[in-house]
């Protein structure tokens, strides 16, 4: 019988339950909900929730790679001599994080934007600009504190991989998700579309409050040992 090793699933152990700031709570909630009050109190579109939808996808996405370059970075430089490099230092982190959140999402929803475009209200449009930076600017708080938690932490590089690669894939699957819902969506209604936001909305804020527990949920399946 072979003895299983520790690089069967190497990024798959078992992962515990984190505890956020009230902080972190309260804007991973708020950010969620953008989307889903711009539905239901400013009339907005199909279209334009999916597209927030991917955004809040790709965002979260790009600011785990550039907050572990940033950890990793610091943890070799050592920390910032003053306040106000340390604040020029985050805030070009943040413009890089929203950068390639913008590549992400054209990647991940270029079909929905197509979508979108051809729709009377158009894409680029006040509303989703200002829903936009709204998500940003309610995810950057809860976003400092990771990074300040990282660096004080001491994981090293490799550590922090095993705890983030998977829940990049988790994202991933739900980028997946909202690019199948896409094409059914015009077939729910006014109403249907209110109910399947509300479901997805609390989907995504569950995922991201209790990470441990959607990262259980697709875990590969492997092979019992010695098979």
């Amino acid at each position: 019988m072979r003895k299983r090793t520790s690089n069967d699933e190497p990024y798959w152990a078992p992962l515990p339950r984190q505890r956020f700031t009230p902080t972190q709570t309260l804007t991973i909630v708020i950010r969620h909900l953008i989307p889903l009050i711009g539905l239901f109190f400013y009339d907005g579109s199909a279209g334009q929730f999916l597209i927030l939808s991917v955004f809040n996808i790709a965002f979260t996405i790009a600011c785990i790679g550039t907050l572990g370059i940033a950890v990793s970075t610091r943890q070799e430089n050592g920390p910032s001599p003053n306040i106000a490099d340390e604040i020029v230092a985050w805030l070009l982190l943040l413009t890089i994080g929203i950068v390639v959140s913008l590549v992400l999402t054209t990647m991940f929803g270029w079909v929905i934007a197509i979508f979108v475009a051809a729709t009377p209200e158009g894409l680029f449009t006040a509303a989703l600009a200002w829903s936009v930076l709204a998500i940003v600017v309610f995810a950057s708080p809860g976003l400092f504190q990771q990074y300040r938690s990282d660096l004080r932490s001491g994981m090293n590089e490799e550590q922090r991989k095993q705890r983030d690669q998977p829940n990049v894939l988790v994202h991933v699957l739900c980028a997946g998700l909202i690019f199948m819902l896409s094409g059914y969506i015009n077939d729910f209604g006014r109403h249907g579309l209110l109910i399947a936001a509300v479901i997805v909305t609390a989907l995504f804020i569950f995922r991201d409050l209790r990470p441990d527990l959607m990262r259980e949920l697709t875990r590969p399946k492997t092979r019992p040992p010695g098979s």
